[in-house]
Parts: C-alpha cells; structure tokens; sequence
C-alpha cells in the first residue's frame, strides 16, 4: 500500500486545482457560497510565498499555501503569512493535522510569528467542525480573532439569481436585480489601470490610509508589482492632480453557489483623503469596469479600509458575519490581541 509523504509541492498546478474541484464541489455546492482557484491562481500564490503538498503515491490528496508578507501590530511590524489554499481528499483526511504541522515548522525557519486566515462560520460545514475540533485539541495554536463578512455587489442578475443558495438571494437578485445592479456613476476619467511607475505613490497611500488602524499589511513596491504580473488580477488608480490619490485591487475567480458564477474580490482598497463623493465615483467606476468584462459579481471584505458609505451609495448588499478571521500561532501560547481596526487580505 502506498504511503503517504507531504512535501514541498513541484508540479503544474492543474492537479492542484482539479483536486479543489473533486473535493469542494460535491461537498458545497448548492448549500454554501465557495470559490475555486484555478491554476493560475494556485501558481500565483505559490510564486508569493510556499506551497505544501501531501502525496499518496503519486496522487496529490491534500494542499496547503502560505503567502508570507510584513504585518504592522500596533507599533511594531512582524514576519506574518496569509494561509489560504487548504484542501484534502476526504478519503485522505488523517493527513490534514500533518499539513498544518508541516507548515507551522515552515513558518518557525521563517521566523513567521503567527499566520491568518478565514473560517467560513457554517457550523454544518466539514471546514468548520475541523477547525472547531483542532482548536480543542490545539488550544495555544489557533485562536479566533473576530468576525466578519463580505459586501456583496450585484453586477449581472440573471446569474446572481440562478446561483443563489437561499430564497431570499434568488428573490433578491431575481425582482429587485435591476435596481441593485445601478451605480450613481458611470465611468471617471480620473481612474485608469496601475503601471510600473506608479507603485510608490501607491504603496505612500496604502501606509497614510492604515496608518491609525491596530493592524495593517505593510506593501513594498515588488509587492504590488507581483499583482500586475498576475492575470487575474488588476489594479487601478485614482489620480488626482497629477497624484496617485486612490488604489483599487481586484482579483478574478470563480465562485459557487447553486451554480458557478464570474466574480471578483476586492482585496486592497486604499485612499489619501479623497471626498464622499471621489469615493463614491471610484467605486462606481470599479462595477462598471467589471461588469463590461462579464463579472457578475463583486465581493470586498468588511475591514476598517473599506468606505462604508462609499458601498452603501452603490448598492451593495451590507455584510452578513459569515467568516472568522483565524490566527495559527507558530508557538504554543503565543495568542495575539484581537485588533478593533484592521486591513488585511484574507483570500
């Protein structure tokens, strides 16, 4: 009988994703919302940080990813990690704890203090009675920061109404879809896609926007510059002046409900002192920029960067706390104080 090896992972990603597909379709679809990486992703996520793979024979059965990045605690800036990617073959599921062993000793030659992450709070879900029974067993190593959940942005109504998992998602998107899809602006002439020359102004407004909140990813130039590598996802600009006055990232995917759907996340929003109303226009431009690519929908993560207002002048539904913002303390007993304002990229 084969044995079962996790190593670092070296391969074409397709593998990688087509082992996303058999395990998280036939467990979620239809009962909660998901998203699939696809290959590119994968191989995007592993070029930023490291990825662990447990192999049973030649058959991969299980994935891990740590994404490593500077992470500013109060008034001290850490090693930290983004963990993301986690997946494994029901039949292979005593390789789970190993992964997440495996990983902790990547982080420890790393110097990576604690990782985070997110949780779906689904309490009928596989992924969160495991976590729920791995914090009992590992009582020092996973503590739950807080909870959150995502703005939610109807681009297409026709496909937000087919895939929607509850009643009330299907009525909403199918009799109110028109009115949910309007933004009060149409396209800005002032927003336009980031270049290479652009970095630094983006990384100054990033650091100004954070700089009052508990905790904040601290970006550096080659950072950024990865993203602009990455096919599926973009970044735009708010200039103003002859200033970078605003940043906008997205990410491309695909996500489940009772059907797939085109979607995009907004993982980076950053501004230096624009108004109500430039916020507002920045955002509008966004939906309109991604409905002309034919994204259906638009995600962004309630966190202190977000401009509530902003979102609610677009008509974004207003966050359910679906998730739980995780931290994997690389040494027992290390448990960070839970921020009251934070930026973080979660997915």
């Amino acid at each position: 009988m084969a044995s079962t090896e996790i190593r670092e992972y070296c391969g074409h990603f397709e593998d990688l994703a087509e082992l996303n597909r058999r395990v998280w379709i036939p467990e979620y679809a239809g009962r909660m919302w998901f998203s699939l990486p696809d290959a590119a992703t994968l191989r995007a996520w592993a070029k930023g940080g490291g990825c662990l793979a447990a192999y049973h024979g030649t058959e991969v059965v299980g994935c891990i990813f740590s994404l490593p990045y500077s992470l500013r605690t109060y008034s001290s800036v850490i090693p930290s990690a983004l963990i993301t990617g986690f997946t494994v073959d029901p039949n292979h599921r005593r390789v789970a704890v190993p992964l997440l062993k495996r990983l902790l000793l990547l982080h420890e030659e790393r110097g990576i203090a604690f990782g985070l992450g997110a949780i779906a709070s689904d309490q009928t879900s596989q992924s969160y009675r495991f976590w729920t029974k791995y914090s009992r067993v590992f009582p020092n190593r996973l503590h739950f920061l807080c909870r959150t959940g995502h703005w939610f942005k109807v681009l297409a109504p026709g496909p937000v109404s087919r895939a929607g998992i509850t009643a009330w998602e299907r009525v909403a998107s199918g009799t109110l879809g028109q009115l949910l899809r309007f933004t009060p602006y149409a396209s800005d002439s002032r927003v336009r896609p980031c270049g290479a020359g652009d970095l630094d102004g983006c990384v100054e407004v990033l650091a100004n926007a954070s700089a009052d909140f508990d905790w904040a990813m601290v970006w550096s130039a080659k950072e950024l510059a990865d993203g602009l590598e990455d096919p599926a996802c973009e970044t735009l600009v708010f200039e103003h002046e002859g200033d970078i006055r605003g940043v906008v990232r997205y990410r491309r995917f695909t996500t489940y409900g009772r059907a797939p759907v085109h979607a995009a996340a907004m993982d980076l929003w950053g501004d230096d002192g624009l108004s109500g109303s430039q916020r507002v226009r920045l955002l509008s431009h966004v939906c309109n920029h991604l409905r002309e690519r034919d994204v259906h929908i638009l995600l962004a993560v309630r966190c202190a960067m977000i401009p509530a207002g902003a979102f609610v002048a677009n008509l974004f539904l207003p966050p359910i706390a679906q998730l739980h913002v995780v931290a994997l303390s690389t040494r027992p007993g290390l448990e960070p104080a839970p921020p009251k304002t934070w930026s973080l990229v979660l997915s």
